[in-house]
């Protein structure tokens, strides 16, 4: 996630992401990276793909550009020897160091204009070694087109919200608001509203700037499957290497 106003946020992103079988997306990770266990990831928010990494002793460099996000990810963690957690932004982050594969997961890159993927992928050809990985992965055209023009809502008793989703009218991005009313110690709800921009970019527009930043060997999956991606994937998974 990628600016300060996900400090409220923070507190139920995990709430948000339950959905997600991380453990069945960071075994898919691991298939492609083999053995290369120094690992760069892009994006971490609360590091729940971090700290699997970590217990199969993977040694993991990870950033975001919410402190809050970092936060969370450091409770998870604990004192974990072999992460590193930094504050860096997707576009501009330095690291003095080469890992031999990167991820970026949990549409880290739908946040993202064409422009800022470009310097992202850029980057991360810098921060690698020859020949090394990188596994990411995006919410698909089909998905935002079929799934984001409705309103949820979810009420679990302690947190109650309201998603609510319009795609601009040239079909390039998408603009969220989340109302979220969370109970306090009062027994009152405090309201919190999330207001985000992401972006839709093509499978093939994706293609093309990974071979603009010297990236080659291009996989397209569906989803964190060892299926091919096809029309009606919800997220395509890409696996590439750096020349």
């Amino acid at each position: 996630m990628h600016n300060d106003s996900y400090k409220e946020f923070s507190q139920i992103y995990d709430l948000l992401m339950n959905d997600i079988d991380y453990e069945k997306w960071t075994s898919f990770i691991i298939k492609k990276i083999g053995n290369n266990n120094k690992i760069l990831e892009a994006a971490c928010g609360t590091g729940s793909i971090t700290s699997i990494l970590a217990e199969n002793n993977y040694k993991v460099t990870a950033f975001d550009l919410s402190q809050d996000m970092l936060m969370k990810a450091y409770e998870k963690l604990g004192r974990c020897p072999d992460v590193k957690l930094l504050i860096q932004d997707m576009t501009t982050f330095k690291i003095d160091d080469k890992f031999a594969a990167a991820i970026c997961c949990c549409d880290g890159i739908n946040y993202l204009t064409k422009d800022e993927i470009l310097l992202f992928f850029k980057k991360v050809n810098e921060h690698l070694s020859q020949n090394s990985k990188f596994v990411f992965d995006i919410s698909t055209e089909y998905k935002y087109k079929t799934m984001f023009n409705d309103t949820y809502v979810y009420d679990d008793g302690d947190v109650f919200y309201v998603w609510e989703n319009m795609i601009d009218q040239d079909e390039k991005s998408v603009n969220v608001e989340i109302n979220f009313f969370v109970s306090n110690s009062s027994q009152k709800y405090e309201r919190i509203t999330e207001l985000q921009t992401q972006y839709i970019h093509s499978v093939q527009e994706i293609v093309s700037l990974l071979k603009k930043s010297e990236f080659n060997n291009i996989e397209i999956f569906d989803d964190y499957n060892e299926a091919a991606y096809n029309d009606t994937s919800l997220r395509a998974v890409f696996c590439c290497n750096k020349m």
